[in-house]
């Protein structure tokens, strides 16, 4: 009799193929947690190391009127778009039914995200920010393997992307939505696989756009590192890296695609048995939990391999620094530029380790162009 009663429990884990329904949803809840963990460690060291605080504008530096009030837009914009979403896709859609939406879901990876932002500064610096928004530094510095030397400086608008990666990354997939809902009405027999590259490539091109229109208006940060050759508007300040598109704008169109794959339930398929799960069926709060979880470590996983890893790479071949590029951005933040004690990444110099820093440090110290005039005599 036991052992009839342990085949039927075993049978009603099982759907109705024979597999463990709930093993999808439980891989990648475990993967999301062990992505939490890990931020939350290097969050830990970053805001009890002596230097936490924010990199401020240094005396003589000014940032122009223009950027700082599209500085300002962007945080309070991006805030307020943000507390929307909150609310119509968390709190509304949990009082109604007592689950959140998975949009909502997507909108915390989203905000998680923002952990690997400045990840194309891993080997040198490439991208650069406003000093003026609202930061902290940031925590790059405190990432095991990070390469580039004061990466605690990099002033990351905190109040800009805590509203900003959520609402613009969740606006990116309603514009994919949109793009494969639209080639599935011109199309019926569109296969899955072409809907999904759809889909992609529609974020890819909102990604382009808004990022160009951010850049040049707003002045809040800027990709000086970039390879020429493949940026637009090359050799100014506001270039943009076309693969920046490429690789940002093809993780993020990837959870544009999870989002329109759904089942019957509502559910993608990263979230899909979690109703099965013991640990759930009686608690609304935990199947959340489950759901967000396992949500967050399917978006850290795609940008870990589509964006962080590739994107550094890129960078360490990127050419000078523009010579329009504004001081705020380098001898502002302190991290590269004259009386900073570093000159900006180049071809002709080599690439500086954070650990260079300390091991050169009673080295003689001479500009380039100091080091070019000797080498020529």
């Amino acid at each position: 009799m036991d052992a009839s009663i342990t085949v039927s429990r075993s049978r009603a884990a099982s759907d109705i193929s024979g597999t463990d329904g709930t093993a999808v949803v439980r891989a990648w809840a475990i993967v999301g947690a062990g992505f939490i963990s890990f931020m939350l460690y290097v969050v830990y060291h970053w805001v009890t190391a002596p230097y936490f605080g924010p990199t401020v504008l240094p005396p003589g530096v000014e940032v122009p009127l223009q950027f700082k009030i599209g500085t300002r837009a962007v945080e309070i914009g991006m805030s307020l778009v943000w507390i929307y979403f909150i609310y119509t896709q968390l709190v509304k859609p949990i009082r109604q039914t007592g689950q959140p939406n998975t949009l909502g879901l997507l909108g915390i990876g989203f905000f998680f995200a923002i952990f690997w932002d400045p990840s194309m500064n891993w080997i040198q610096q490439g991208c650069v920010y406003n000093p003026y928004a609202f930061n902290m530094g940031f925590l790059s510095g405190e990432i095991p393997g990070w390469m580039s030397p004061r990466g605690n400086l990099l002033p990351e608008p905190l109040i800009a992307w805590s509203g900003g990666y959520p609402g613009f990354l969740i606006w990116g997939c309603l514009f994919g939505l949109a793009a494969m809902r639209w080639a599935k009405s011109r199309f019926p027999a569109i296969t899955n696989l072409r809907l999904g590259i759809v889909g992609v490539l529609a974020v890819m091109v909102f990604d382009m756009v808004l990022e160009m229109a951010l850049i040049r208006f707003t002045g809040i940060y800027a990709y000086p590192g970039s390879i020429r050759a493949l940026s637009i508007f090359a050799g100014h300040w506001y270039q943009f890296p076309i693969y920046e598109a490429i690789f940002f704008g093809g993780w993020w169109g990837l959870c544009a695609v999870l989002l329109y794959f759904k089942d019957d339930k509502g559910l993608t398929w990263v979230e899909r048995g979690v109703e099965k799960m013991e640990f759930c069926k009686r608690s609304n709060f935990r199947k959340g939990m489950v759901r967000a979880v396992a949500v967050i470590g399917f978006c850290q996983t795609v940008e870990l391999f589509i964006y962080v890893l590739p994107m550094p790479l890129l960078t360490a071949n990127a050419d000078p620094f523009p010579d329009d590029t504004p001081a705020f951005f380098t001898v502002g933040t302190g991290m590269c530029g004259p009386g900073t004690g570093l000159a900006c990444p180049r071809p002709d110099l080599p690439i500086q380790r954070r650990n260079d820093l300390d091991k050169f440090s009673g080295a003689p110290q001479i500009s380039h162009e100091q080091g070019a005039a000797v080498a020529a005599r």
